[in-house]
């Protein structure tokens, strides 16, 4: 059971909202001073340049492709204090003391819900793929144009970042890669959206479903991709059924892992021009792939609800705040 504070604002049966409020004050907070401090004592001292010198190479990132490492640093610092230190911060201040064993817990079946998880990933990915085909090829009405025009001058320039920083120039920059888009995401965004974020909706909706849905909106929302909302959206819903079957947020937080690490070492694959398969690409799968892995999805899915999901709601954190 999670020990509780004795400050009646946050003891068991208090106001979510507080507690909401909290969450997202504290967080914003993370990416808006914690990360970005931490990302810049990091890059400062591991790159030498001065103060001047990276705010000049931060407005410009791609015109210094020979300091692509420094930047996937900063990135990956960043993340670690926006979406790790400050969700944790806000856990330790405000819920709990111990996050870990209230949230991690290994399975006795790890290696056959490792072995499922994989495969639920990788056929979501291809059946996800006509969601992201209807999403990025959306046509707004006339009176959204500023919207739109906006939208998609946001995805150019973060699609020319994402290029930028996937150059794989080497086997250490790639593992790095994975550190920082796999790795440090699996972690960091589970525990705020599906740990905490998902949780206290749960003693606000009194429903499952709602909270999921709404912690899968704002989870694809903070990326302002619009044009890959829905998949995002819907990739955010599978991980918040697999926490909610569980009460574990090791699944979950594997299954980001894997969506993600998988993605990286395809792309990695394509550039080395191994596989003509281009995950970045926003076209659909051929039909006959997607029929195969629907079915191979829906199997799975059904297979971990029904066989390797427990009901542990007495240690999750909705059961103690």
């Amino acid at each position: 059971m999670i020990e509780i504070q004795s400050n009646p604002l946050y003891a068991r049966g208090k106001n979510p909202w507080i507690l909401l409020l909290a969450l997202i004050g504290i967080t914003l907070g993370g990416v808006l001073f914690i990360g970005p401090v931490l990302a810049y004592l990091t890059v400062l001292m591991l790159s030498g340049v001065s103060m001047n010198e990276l705010l000049n190479m931060l407005s410009n990132i791609t015109a210094y492709p020979e300091y692509r490492t420094m930047f996937l640093s900063y990135q990956a610092m960043s993340s670690v204090g926006g979406f790790i230190i400050a969700p944790v911060i806000f856990y330790y201040t405000l819920v709990g003391k111990n996050v870990i064993s209230a949230f991690i817990k290994f399975p006795s079946n790890i290696y056959t819900t490792l072995l499922i998880t994989i495969i639920m990933v990788l056929s979501f990915m291809v059946v996800n793929t006509v969601f992201i085909d209807w999403n990025a090829n959306i046509k707004l009405p006339e009176y959204f144009s500023g919207f739109e025009n906006w939208a998609e001058d946001l995805e150019n320039s973060m699609k020319v970042l994402t290029e930028y920083l996937t150059e794989f120039e080497s086997t250490g920059y790639l593992i790095l890669a994975i550190i920082v888009i796999a790795v440090i995401p699996g972690i960091g965004e589970e525990l705020l959206f599906r740990g905490f974020l998902q949780n206290i909706l749960k003693r606000i909706f009194k429903n499952d479903h709602a909270a999921i849905w709404v912690a899968a909106i704002l989870f694809s929302a903070i990326h302002f991709q619009f044009y890959g909302f829905v998949p995002r959206m819907l990739l955010g819903a599978l991980f918040g059924y697999l926490y909610v079957w569980t009460g574990n947020l090791l699944v979950p937080m594997m299954a980001h892992f894997l969506n993600n690490g998988i993605s990286i070492l395809a792309l990695y694959v394509y550039k080395k021009g191994l596989t003509d398969i281009d995950v970045e690409s926003t076209e659909a799968m051929p039909t006959m792939y997607i029929i195969i892995f629907s079915a191979l999805f829906a199997v799975t899915l059904i297979y971990f609800k029904n066989y390797l999901a427990k009901n542990n709601s007495n240690e999750r954190l909705d059961s103690s705040i």
